[in-house]
């Protein structure tokens, strides 16, 4: 029996989307070694369909666009479909390789979870595994909105996996909210897509886009890219990521470091034709970009916690794909998505060993002594490290970084400042990623050692088994040698790789380099050492900056390494900016007493204030809250009286069938 293409697409997200169905619905009670297998075939069936899929892409026969459903109204065309080109292909194995390797990693890391969080977890996650394949290989716009927005959803969740704790619950609202603000955006640019070619399919919507206008071409482009960098986690949407690393180790390996953080990017590798007829936006692309992989970089050099360091150069990475897709390399920032994804999952997973159960939890000084406690975590961090400094020749993150870098520099006089810019923070990556290697390499304090009682209790003492090793293991070998896959990634896409001149090379081999030499700075020299100890101190007992003057001769030091530790206080920006006003407004629209001793002296909130006492203080206090309470009581009583007809008698029923029949012939005898 032969499979059909639609078939056979079907299935890389269909036995994920199983497996959270089964874990997820499924009523009866489960052991946890049936939770493991069943998580397991989700995670690996999908991978063990792409390979051959795309090895089949690879020797020149993809499947293209394959048709599921379609319905016609009027002009306009709904045709769900699913599609297999070489962009889908390489993203999609990708996602499944990752995600098969993170869903492993997580049997040994959750085994303390109670088997109710565990189903839980794995549902989610493979869930999400589902909704990002389905994104990936979309053949049309409402495919691919649902597989983003589903992803969306699993994030919040994951985020917020610790119900117990209400670090995780705010983390994963703040993630909700920030990015369905940004997903308003890429709504708004399909809808429009939509209206201008009257069908949903994606090889209809993007060539379409040739014949529009240039000014809607330009709103459209916007829109799209006002979308990337919400998911992505770019500025000004960039501060959610930071916060969802309250979530578990093996969520921010999967979802927010190495897959759905970086489908922003993949967004705009699908429409990058349409982004190439809008160079305004391409530049606004190429500009937040290289300003994003700056800023990540920067918020990273003083990090002291390793998975808000790893979540930080999360956003700088994806910076480096956002400048690549501005300067209309999309094919380069390709090969990055695949490498990051590698590099940045392996470090994640073996940070997570590495500081699973100390007391200091996540903090960097539980990396102390990781060479003689966890030597092979240890190793596959410093590989993944290595690989995310771009340290030159050895390791996969330096050919993806280099094909972005050259391609940077073709770009005209402004690909010149770009290229500088980018320069500067690889130097910058080289330095925050070889601080975190060093730390490891230095003796373990009494202060540090593992403490049972100190254990997460959704996560595991118990590491260094098989189903930890072998992952970590298979990713640090690729993040040294699939940089050989650049070259051929490109090829596939259809692209020649860029060359820069040498001395260009030079100095981009040279950046991470003197990152080293810098880290060894902060880790060795006792004056900036101390300073960073004294900004460990300081952000732990209070977010406040201290005071000119404080700390001694460092302190100009340390009040810069604070402010770059918070993220230079973005999140503090943007409670002044949005959340204060708006909370203030809705207590005063709220009509409980009179207006606040202390108004906001701006228009705006002088126009709430005169509006709250001239039109909702007369009334009631709570008139809003006992409308929808009325309404809500008249439901309940419509409910009961509803309710009575159903007696439990069967001549009842059968009276009524028979009133309903007699009914329907007379409406029949009486029609014309």
């Amino acid at each position: 029996m032969t499979l059909s293409p639609a078939l056979i697409l079907l299935l890389v997200p269909s036995f994920a989307l199983a497996a959270f169905m089964v874990l997820g619905l499924y009523p009866y009670t489960l052991r946890r070694r049936q939770v493991h297998i069943i998580a397991l075939l989700g995670g690996a069936l999908p991978l063990l369909i792409m390979a051959p899929l795309t090895g089949l892409c690879a020797a020149g026969h993809c499947l293209g666009v394959v048709p599921i459903f379609t319905l016609t109204v009027g002009q306009s065309v709904v045709a769900l479909a699913l599609t297999l080109d070489p962009l889908g292909a390489t993203i999609g194995l990708t996602v499944s390789a990752i995600g098969a390797a993170v869903l492993v990693y997580s049997i040994t890391y959750m085994a303390a979870t109670s088997l109710a969080d565990l189903r839980r977890f794995f549902a989610l996650m493979n869930l999400f595994l589902a909704a990002m394949l389905t994104m990936v290989l979309a053949g049309d716009s409402i495919v691919f909105f649902l597989g983003w927005e589903l992803m969306g959803l699993c994030s919040y969740f994951l985020i917020a996996y610790n119900t117990t704790s209400a670090e995780s619950i705010t983390a994963g609202r703040k993630a909700f909210i920030m990015t369905r603000v940004a997903d308003a955006y890429l709504l708004a640019a399909l809808l429009l897509l939509f209206l201008h070619a009257n069908s949903v399919r994606l090889d209809v919507l993007i060539p379409a886009s040739a014949t529009l206008d240039a000014t809607m071409t330009i709103v459209i482009a916007a829109l799209l890219l006002g979308g990337a960098l919400g998911k992505s986690a770019q500025v000004p949407f960039h501060t959610w990521l930071p916060s969802a690393m309250a979530g578990p180790t093996p969520v921010s390996a999967l979802l927010h470091s190495a897959t759905m953080v970086a489908a922003g990017a993949f967004l705009l590798m699908r429409f990058a034709p349409l982004m190439q007829l809008a160079p305004a936006v391409q530049v606004a692309a190429a500009v937040l970009g290289v300003a994003t992989a700056a800023y990540g970089a920067m918020s990273a050099l003083f990090q002291q916690d390793v998975k808000r360091l790893l979540a930080y150069s999360s956003i700088s990475q994806i910076g480096f794909m956002m400048l690549s897709l501005g300067v209309g390399a999309p094919e380069a920032a390709a090969a990055h998505f695949v490498m990051h994804a590698i590099f940045k999952s392996l470090l994640f997973l073996a940070a997570g060993d590495i500081t699973h159960g100390c007391v200091e939890g996540t903090d960097l000084s539980s990396m102390r002594g990781a060479w003689t406690r966890k030597p092979v975590s240890y190793v596959a961090f410093v590989a993944g490290g290595a690989s995310l400094a771009g340290l030159p020749m050895i390791t996969a993150g330096w050919w993806s970084k280099e094909a972005i870098l050259s391609a940077v520099q073709g770009f005209g006089a402004v690909g010149q400042v770009l290229w500088l810019g980018a320069v500067l923070t690889a130097l910058l990556t080289g330095a925050y990623a070889s601080r975190a290697i060093m730390i490891g390499l230095m003796p373990m304090r009494d202060s540090d050692m593992p403490h049972a009682g100190n254990v997460h209790r959704h996560e595991a003492p118990r590491t260094g088994t098989i189903w930890t090793n072998l992952p970590l293991m298979l990713l640090a070998t690729g993040a040294i040698v699939a940089g050989v896959l650049v070259t051929p990634i490109m090829h596939f896409l259809g692209a020649e790789e860029p060359h820069a001149s040498a001395f260009s090379v030079y100095v981009a081999a040279a950046a991470p380099l003197l990152g080293v030499g810098l880290a060894l700075a902060l880790v060795f020299v006792p004056r900036l050492s101390e300073g960073l100890r004294n900004v460990r101190a300081i952000s732990r007992k209070a977010r406040k900056m201290p005071r000119r003057g404080e700390g001694g001769p460092q302190s100009r030091f340390v009040r810069l390494a604070l402010w770059l530790n918070w993220g230079m206080r973005f999140d503090g920006l943007y409670q002044v900016m949005f959340v204060r006003p708006f909370v203030k407004g809705v207590r005063w629209l709220n009509g409980y007493g009179s207006a606040p001793a202390d108004p906001v002296g701006t228009w705006p909130m002088l126009a709430l204030v005169w509006l709250q006492q001239k039109i909702t203080a007369p009334l009631a206090p709570d008139w809003f809250d006992k409308l929808w309470m009325w309404g809500a009581a008249g439901v309940v009583r419509l409910w009961a009286l509803v309710r009575r007809v159903q007696t439990g008698r069967v001549r009842d029923y059968g009276f009524a069938m028979a009133g309903g029949i007699a009914g329907l012939l007379l409406l029949v005898w009486g029609t014309p």
